[in-house]
């Protein structure tokens, strides 16, 4: 389900063109100066006004704020406990994610490609915690992929969860057995067909339907009834679970690619010709064109320098900047912005 949301009349005043910038002209007569060849002051009016020309689904909230670190976004989403998998429907939850920092002189196409980001990252939180697997000793179900895995803990005991020597799967029952006890968002895991071979083996699946209270909420609809078609690296229990994950997350990313859209263009969707794109990257780039204009290129160099300078971090102090003093002096000649305190 896609909201309808109505364009921001916001002016976007945080872009200012560089000194003697030129412009370009693409094939289908349309004028401008491109995103390089500007310069950015990010206010929150301006990251609130981006984000409100974004559309996604009517369950994913964007908002911006700013803190005594400066501007940041953060996307809220409206679903249930995952971790409730009772037979009653889950009453409706409003969770947020991280803050994702935006630094003054962002972008305006990287503000909105991290909106994209946090909201990629953030459904992909959400599919790390419904894949779960069933504990053979206790019969209890538990998700192994979800990011609140304790991992100082599980670092201290990694001989618990070190993968073993693994017999090979070899049949179709073999891989029914394993993925009996394996469920994704409550569906059952239907094997559809299994192919052992050399290099690669595969495995097809197929989401089943889920408990009639899951059915009833209605979330994940772009999991229903799902093929799914899985490689397998080797015919191991760990290589099925993680290539399931795997394919589970590309399914999720590839509905966040569809969905998402700026001002109504859907910017990451298969549907657009990545020739093109590549047409119109090359036509907005005329740097040796532009590089003669020694009023303009002058200005041009210094810009992209102090942008690159705002970026230079601290070295600090204790065992990380001795690790990272010791990588980057390991290299002759390295070019960029030490960082400070080198």
């Amino acid at each position: 389900m896609s909201a309808v949301v109505a364009l921001s009349s916001w002016p976007i005043n945080a872009e200012t063109p560089m000194a003697n910038a030129p412009s370009i002209e693409l094939p289908n007569g349309y004028i401008g100066i491109p995103q390089h060849y500007l310069r950015y002051q990010q206010t929150l009016r301006s990251v609130r006004a981006l984000l409100a020309d974004i559309q996604f689904d009517d369950k994913t909230l964007l908002f911006a704020g700013q803190d005594h670190n400066g501007l940041y976004m953060q996307v809220g989403m409206i679903g249930r406990e995952n971790y409730e998998r009772g037979d009653q429907q889950r009453p409706h939850k409003l969770v947020y994610g991280r803050k994702w920092r935006i630094d003054r002189d962002t972008p305006t196409s990287e503000v909105i490609q991290t909106a994209f980001l946090a909201i990629s990252k953030a459904y992909e939180h959400e599919v790390r915690e419904l894949l779960t697997v069933k504990d053979a000793w206790q019969a209890k179900v538990s998700a192994p992929f979800s990011c609140h895995q304790d991992l100082p803990l599980l670092t201290e005991n990694a001989d618990l969860v070190a993968a073993e020597e693994q017999p090979r799967l070899q049949t179709l029952a073999d891989i029914e057995q394993l993925l009996a006890g394996v469920k994704f968002a409550q569906h059952d895991i239907d094997v559809v067909s299994f192919h052992a071979q050399q290099p690669f083996s595969y495995l097809v699946v197929r989401l089943g339907n889920a408990p009639l209270a899951r059915q009833q909420e209605g979330d994940l609809a772009h999991f229903n009834q799902q093929l799914v078609s899985v490689t397998l690296q080797e015919n191991t229990v760990s290589e099925v679970l993680f290539a399931l994950l795997d394919s589970f997350l590309h399914i999720n990313q590839r509905w966040v690619e569809e969905t998402f859209a700026y001002q109504g263009f859907a910017r990451f969707s298969r549907s657009l010709d990545p020739r093109q794109i590549a047409a119109v990257s090359v036509a907005t780039r005329p740097y040796r064109r532009d590089a003669t204009n020694e009023h303009f290129s002058r200005g041009f160099r210094q810009a992209n320098y102090d942008v690159d300078r705002s970026r230079v971090p601290s070295l600090g102090t204790g065992f990380l900047a001795k690790r990272n003093r010791e990588v980057i002096q390991a290299y002759q000649g390295l070019l960029g912005h030490m960082p400070d305190g080198l």
